[in-house]
């Protein structure tokens, strides 16, 4: 299946702090957003496990 992207605007003060963030929490910004939308929204993805904590 094709990758896609998602792109949004953000400050340069909100990108360092989103950025900040994932590192204090050894995560890629990826796996942050997703992490958040698991949380807030759980099964949106339909139960897949790509974002399982096996691969983080």
């Amino acid at each position: 299946m094709p990758r896609k992207q998602v792109n949004f605007p953000v400050t340069d003060e909100e990108h360092e702090q989103i950025k900040q963030l994932a590192k204090k929490e050894r995560r890629s910004v990826k796996q942050l957003v997703l992490s958040a939308f698991d949380k807030l929204y759980p099964n949106w993805n339909g139960d897949k496990k790509e974002n399982s904590p096996e691969k983080r």
